[in-house]
């Protein structure tokens, strides 16, 4: 049954959803609420905030952005997303997320607690880091990337941060600037160890978690998005280049390539074959789609690469890297 006209209205502008006192003014009453809501056409989002129940969307990201909206009805003036929240409201890729929580940070409030899932954060951000995105006050970027990587694991900073850099929506200076408004913050030690190891040129989540590995295994750390050419001209762009070792590493095991054109398997097997006969001229080491974040994995390729490069210096050896295990959003 569709919304009465006013309650329609009122659900237009807070992105569907609406309040039971809202409800009553449009002039449904509480019996018919809970009707709504037991036979499943409304869905209770928290106390007193509903919305249709076809307009509640099936992904985790999305759902969790919904539960964000609805807290924000439920509070004060003063508040706005944060941390995990906040790289939601940014559309940042996470490692792992728990969208079970939702975070907000609140002014006025004599300390942090969490509450009917939501996270009450209490922190003193300047004024100008709050802004409006998608409809909803949150921290700025930069401030979001180190907020959550302070209560993060390493490498799920890393990803994030990594994100952050390669789609240009911040820069490391950006967030060293944060670091500094917050350096005797709780977690700012793991924030700084994610700054200075991020780099901008991790394309996907997969490729900010092998380089974590080859630096745990004592890898020198290789270029990345490196273009590759032969006499013929470009073959593609490999996601790792280790100069000193003419190695590259992939981490989906795919060349990138010019153009916008689906290619056929013949295709992509023609410039693989360009990229061994020109350039690689050696074996090639692969570990599989299938692979998992372990030491025993990441062990093999480490391995394989000084095995490929140990004796000659002029051994070259394709590394392809599976993606990892963990939750990418």
């Amino acid at each position: 049954m569709p919304l009465a006209p006013r309650l329609a209205g009122s659900a237009a502008t807070q992105h569907g959803l609406f309040t039971a006192s809202q409800a009553l003014d449009a002039g449904y009453n509480e019996r018919e609420i809970k009707v709504f809501t037991r036979t499943r056409e409304w869905t209770r989002l928290r106390r007193g905030i509903y919305i249709e129940s076809h307009l509640v969307p099936t992904d985790d990201a999305a759902r969790h952005l919904l539960g964000a909206r609805a807290a924000l009805l439920r509070v004060k003036a003063g508040a706005f997303t944060s941390h995990l929240t906040a790289t939601v409201v940014h559309e940042l890729d996470t490692l792992d997320p728990d969208f079970t929580t939702v975070h907000l940070t609140r002014t006025g409030l004599a300390s942090s607690r969490t509450e009917a899932g939501v996270h009450h954060h209490v922190a003193r951000v300047p004024p100008g880091r709050v802004i409006t995105v998608q409809g909803i006050r949150v921290t700025d970027l930069p401030w979001t990337v180190i907020d959550t990587t302070r209560e993060s694991t390493f490498e799920q900073g890393v990803v994030l941060a990594e994100s952050a850099l390669w789609h240009e929506r911040t820069t490391s200076q950006a967030l060293r600037s944060v670091l500094l408004t917050c350096a005797d913050w709780p977690g700012a030690r793991n924030a700084g160890r994610v700054v200075a190891f991020a780099s901008n040129g991790s394309e996907t989540p997969g490729e900010s978690l092998a380089r974590i590995a080859f630096e745990r295994l004592g890898l020198p750390q290789p270029r990345q998005q490196v273009a590759i050419r032969d006499a013929m001209g470009f073959i593609g762009r490999v996601d790792f280049l280790w100069d000193q070792y003419r190695t590259i590493g992939e981490f989906d095991g795919r060349l990138k390539y010019d153009g916008e054109r689906r290619e056929t398997l013949y295709d992509e097997k023609r410039r693989e074959d360009r990229l061994r006969e020109g350039w690689l001229r050696g074996r090639a080491l692969r570990l599989g789609r299938r692979a998992r974040r372990s030491s025993s994995a990441w062990t093999s390729i480490a391995c394989g690469l000084c095995a490929g490069c140990a004796h000659r210096s002029d051994r070259r050896v394709a590394i392809q890297v599976g993606p990892l295990a963990g939750r990418l959003r």
